[in-house]
């Protein structure tokens, strides 16, 4: 049988048919004990994966970093101290996405517990969804967010198992779990999300491992050592965990000696095997010159052996072959979260670093979204280079944490190197070899060349700078052995690996030398030293004075908002606003930590560099951003903006996000695209991008708008129109500060009293100084609404000013408000109460209370997915910041306010409201003043009759709807459906009568309505 790989569905459904006849036909020589491994992998596995879209012969001749499959040579493994990778890793994008374990017909496979075992380890340590288990007569798909242990039922963590005769009958199944198309679409990843995640994923577990090693080995640090404080114990440990990790990342990589580590008896025996290791290795990891604090303190050689067997089958499952140096410096970065602190009284406790709290958490970037920043920033810088030039080349991560990011990079040199060498004829065997056909790997000494020369990092954390020379350490030796290394030590009497001090930089990368013009009196302040910690960018990194600067940066910058860094860092804050720093973006205060590392950023760009950062969209279009929109629109080009709308990047969070690869050079013009679902193959290809005007976008809010649709704007925005802002006030509502003291539902009332439940105790609360409010009210389009609530308003309103009500007029008129409002008094002034000499009683903002008195007003959602838009006509008050919940428009014009009304209920102005607001999960887009002001309002010329009519239709229709919504939301039944076919027509109605008013034809109007930057794709989450 000569299979190809599958081009469709069905081709594949032939295919598997065709493939299941030939086993059935010789089962029971497949069956027999003596039809091997290999043979069947070649006969059979080989074929299924095809039938699903595996390019296992590599068809397609893609290059070996982008191959869809990755095979292993067969070897049986008799032994838990053998090692062996995985039969078959299955790849999208070079990304792993699941691997295939195979075994010989002869082995039942539903029965064998280490097999199940071998399988689920595999995929658990590469913290993969799912792995695949087959001998053809069967196929088993485990779930490998559970920790494998050996002595569990083969049964455990099983999704589904099928049998080789209902291939054909489960083909759609099957395709979903396992096809390319489903691991590379999304498909895999939605319809897995849907089991039911048991026991711990690898990063969740090796995280919980180290953080308890770290408790143990410091609080035995403590005990037998008195004279450590805080930072010897800290420094200390991070030193020791990292020094074991290696080595035992080592023995999985047959490196070292399997279980070296786990025939250690004491400290004493560790620090001889950590001396032997400098001998061989260097770098600075087992480095006891500046270390020499480790060799003379004594740890308990208990806690050292509970450790050492915690790394080893059966205690664990670790596999570190398998093990993705990216996820181990991401688990390292949520390690590095938190450090011992000892108290006066010597008691350990493990607390969070204080950017930690402010940012609420380490959120570690997905690998998917690393590798695409690195991709779209430095695959335009290698372009056409040799591979002299790309040694040249130097990129720095200067936030960079655990190193995750400059793993990447390094990834991206090597193979653009080996890519480079490979055309340029390159045969040189110090620096390239063959490790197999049409592959090729660099020798130990190319790959130090390309971290040595090319690879830098900064960050004020100095234990992740640790991390992040150990994770690059890390990285260098994968796909080395024991051979390898001994043939690197014997040809050139050297240590295996570089020291990366003159790499990666402990610093502050915003605060430099002219701190101390800014501080002089900080020289002599060694903590405030340590906390700010000011970088001299060229005497810590020389060769800037001759390059002007990096070729790249790239990462992800803390998102930290000033009012909370100034709380444990003021001076740097202060430092940031002065003119001795040179940051333009940080003069106003409500910006946020990543505006100036965008500016510090650029600033370290040589003229020709990229800069590629995933930072919050938000600062697009809210008037915050502004002086950010203008650094970046003055001092650089926009090269591509990858957009991800409300598609959230990482887990558990709800930050909304975008990739931003700027260029120093000049450009007219930059793509955009918006990502609506993250996957392996949206991310890999160049489709989708738009492509706009670098000068179209300024410090002005930037909008992204299809080119058909920003036609069709700048059409509505020309000619005889006003904006909204110039005919109305867009009003936030009245802020108390506290509003569960001031608003109540009334469960009764009398004459003159509100009668309300506060917390068990029934209250009474004058009528006379209570407004009706809406609270916590939902509505829709055209609907009437009433008051749901109460507000206590300590006001009176007199020739249009409200003044606060004198405390002997609040006690002699309103008693028993007083008294309630005293039983809340001490809440009550921990509020930030704006004005002079406030009242403890009064509210926290004095915008609006006058706004609403004795005047029709709109009032609407401010976070909606549709126009919420009504109308009140009965004095009703609500609350509302800048975010809501609702605002309103007071009309200032001779126009009716269900001019306005209708106008804005349009679907192209609402369109045009989106294009520009912030975008929430679940759909919600903000409709704050600053997105409806600018709406443009026709200015009806009264001699115009066909205009003269249209307004006065729009206003008929939109009382109609007002009145049939009324009817509808108050009639239950079959009336309905004939009341809504009326609001049908009305509605239509409205749209007719603005579309002709604005002269819209049919074709904008449907442009308009189906343009995909407004549509988001909801995730099965959402």
């Amino acid at each position: 049988m000569a299979f190809k790989v599958a081009k469709t569905k069905e081709e594949g459904l032939a295919q598997l048919k065709e493939l299941v006849g030939a086993f059935e036909k010789g089962i029971k020589t497949f069956r027999d004990s003596k039809y091997n491994e290999t043979q069947l992998r070649n006969d059979f596995v080989d074929s299924l994966l095809m039938s699903f879209g595996w390019d296992v012969d590599n068809e397609a001749g893609k290059n070996q970093f982008l191959r869809d499959v990755i095979q292993e040579e067969s070897i049986e493994v008799e032994d838990e101290k053998s090692k062996k990778n995985p039969d078959y890793t299955l790849r999208v994008q070079g990304l792993r996405k699941l691997f295939v374990e195979a075994k010989k017909p002869y082995v039942d496979i539903t029965k064998s517990a280490k097999a199940a075992f071998q399988t689920r380890r595999y995929g658990w340590n590469a913290n993969l969804g799912i792995s695949v288990l087959t001998n053809f007569d069967k196929l088993i798909i485990y779930d490998c967010r559970h920790k494998p242990n050996a002595n569990e039922d083969e049964r455990i963590a099983r999704i589904s198992v099928f049998e080789f005769s209902n291939y054909v009958e489960a083909f759609d199944e099957i395709y979903d779990l396992i096809s390319f198309e489903s691991a590379s679409n999304g498909t895999l990843d939605d319809l897995f999300s849907i089991y039911e995640r048991v026991g711990q994923t690898f990063d969740d577990y090796f995280l919980e491992q180290i953080e308890s090693w770290r408790e143990r080995l410091a609080l035995s640090a403590v005990q037998r050592n008195e004279r450590l404080g805080s930072e010897d114990i800290n420094f200390l440990i991070q030193r020791l965990l990292n020094r074991i990790i290696f080595l035992r990342i080592c023995e999985d990589r047959t490196i070292e000696k399997f279980e070296t580590l786990k025939n250690i008896q004491n400290y004493d025996e560790l620090k001889t095997l950590f001396k032997q290791s400098d001998k061989k290795y260097n770098s600075g990891l087992f480095d006891f010159i500046e270390d020499n604090l480790s060799l003379n303190i004594q740890i308990d050689s208990e806690v050292l052996i509970e450790i050492f067997n915690e790394l080893y089958y059966p205690l664990s499952p670790y596999d570190f072959i398998v093990v993705d140096p990216t996820i181990l410096s991401q688990i390292y970065e949520k390690f590095l979260g938190s450090h011992v602190v000892l108290d006066e009284g010597r008691q350990l406790s493990i607390v969070s670093e204080p950017e930690v709290v402010a940012s609420n958490g380490v959120v570690p970037t997905p690998k998917i979204i690393v590798e695409q920043i690195v991709k779209e920033t430095l695959t335009p810088l290698v372009s056409g280079k040799n591979s002299g030039e790309l040694a040249l080349l130097k990129i720095a991560d200067i936030c960079c944490g655990s190193g995750t990011f400059l793993i990447s990079i390094y990834d991206f040199l090597l193979k653009a190197t080996i890519e480079r060498s490979i055309e340029e004829g390159i045969t040189d065997v110090e620096l390239i070899y063959e490790i197999a056909e049409n592959t090729y790997g660099l020798t130990l000494k190319a790959k130090r060349n390309v971290i040595e020369q090319s690879i830098y990092g900064v960050d004020i954390n100095p234990y992740a700078t640790e991390v992040t020379e150990f994770s690059l350490l890390l990285k260098l030796l994968e796909g080395e052995s024991g051979a390898s290394i001994d043939h690197f030590i014997g040809q050139y009497a050297t240590k295996v690996l570089p020291s990366l001090h003159n790499n990666i930089k402990c610093g502050n990368s915003l605060v430099d030398d002219k701190f101390f013009e800014f501080m002089p009196e900080a020289i002599e302040n060694d903590l405030v030293l340590y906390r700010v910690k000011p970088f001299d960018w060229n005497l810590e990194f020389p060769f800037l004075n001759d390059t002007n600067g990096f070729d790249a940066i790239v990462g992800n910058p803390p998102y930290v908002r000033i009012q909370n860094l100034v709380k444990y860092s003021p001076e740097e804050v202060k430092y940031y606003q002065n003119d001795l720093s040179g940051f333009a973006v940080a003069k106003k205060e409500t910006i946020d930590k990543y505006y100036v590392f965008i500016q510090r950023a650029i600033g370290l760009l040589n003229p020709t560099g990229f800069l590629g950062y995933i930072v919050p969209n938000k600062f697009f279009i809210i008037k915050g951003g502004k002086a950010l929109r203008k650094f970046i629109s003055e001092s650089c080009s926009f090269s591509k903006i990858i957009h991800f709308g409300v598609t959230q990047v990482f887990p558990d969070r709800s930050t909304y996000t975008a990739i931003l690869i700027l260029q120093k050079e000049d450009r007219d013009t930059f793509k955009f695209k918006r990502i609506k679902k993250i996957t392996p193959d949206i991310l890999g290809t160049g489709d989708g991008y738009l492509e706009y005007e670098k000068n179209d976008f300024t410090n002005e809010p930037w909008v992204f708008l299809s080119p058909g649709t920003k036609a069709i704007f700048d059409k509505l925005n020309s000619g005889h129109v006003q904006p909204l802002k110039s005919l109305a006030d867009i009003c936030v509502g009245l802020q108390t500060s506290k509003d569960p003291v001031y608003i109540f539902t009334p469960e009764g009332e009398t004459e003159n009293t509100f009668i309300l439940n506060s917390n068990g105790e029934i209250k009474e609360i004058e009528k006379g100084i209570c407004l009706p409010c809406v609270y916590d009210l939902s509505f829709g389009l055209f609907d009437t609404i009433n008051p749901n609530a109460q507000m206590i308003f300590p006001y009176v309103i007199e020739n249009g000013k409200a003044e606060v009500i004198s405390e002997d007029d609040f006690i002699q008129n309103y008693p028993l408000c007083w008294d309630y409002l005293n039983e809340h008094r001490d809440e009550l002034e921990k509020r930030s109460i704006n004005g002079k000499d406030p009242k403890w009683y009064q509210f926290g903002r004095s915008q609006s209370l006058t706004r609403f008195h004795d005047s029709s007003k709109l009032i609407w959602h401010v976070l909606s997915t549709k126009p919420s838009y009504v109308l009140d006509e009965l004095n009703i008050q609500f609350t509302g910041g800048g975010n809501g919940p609702y605002y309103s428009l007071v009309n200032n014009s001779n126009y009716s306010i269900l001019y306005f009304m209708g106008i804005l209920s349009h679907p192209l102005f609402e369109n045009m409201v989106k294009a520009g607001a912030s975008e929430f999960r679940g759909a919600y887009y903000s409709h704050g003043k600053q997105f409806i002001e600018n709406i443009p309002i026709k200015i009806i010329d009264e001699q115009n009759l066909e205009e003269v009519n249209s307004y006065k239709n729009i206003i008929k229709s939109v009382k109609g709807l007002i009145a049939a919504k009324n009817q509808y939301n108050e009639t239950y039944g079959a009336r309905r459906v004939i009341l809504q076919r009326k609001l049908d027509i009305l509605n239509n109605t409205l749209i007719e009568s603005v579309n002709k008013l604005y002269s819209i034809s049919s074709d904008e109007f449907t442009t308009v309505l189906h343009d995909e930057m407004f549509t988001n794709e909801l995730t099965a989450e959402e």
